[in-house]
């Protein structure tokens, strides 16, 4: 029982719960990286909403109804990818949460 036989026994019970320990890691990026998904896929399809209405309003002369109409259908968009998404990744088996409505799934 030497100084090295320590060293030894202490490296394999370390290396033994950092094994442990790395899918818990690696899973916590997997959700942070689906949140910012969700978050954008809401984000963009608001913001195409609103562009689509003022564009829409600027060419048909119908301030601001058109933008206040493609608000409420970008937000309603917004809310199903979200849903959609959040519904693949309850269902999906644990790593394969790549796919949102949009996506051909």
């Amino acid at each position: 029982m030497g100084k090295d036989d320590l060293n030894d026994r202490i490296a394999k019970a370390q290396a033994k719960i950092d094994a442990q320990e790395r899918p818990a890691r690696m899973s916590t990026g997997k959700g942070m990286g689906l949140g910012f998904r969700m978050a954008s896929d809401f984000a963009a399809a608001v913001i195409v909403g609103v562009i689509l209405g003022l564009g829409i309003d600027a060419v048909f002369k119908v301030s601001p109804w058109a933008t206040i109409i493609c608000l409420l259908l970008g937000f309603v968009a917004g809310v199903r990818n979200v849903v959609a998404t959040a519904t693949k990744a309850n269902s999906a088996p644990q790593g394969d949460v790549t796919k949102g409505e949009g996506d051909g799934a």
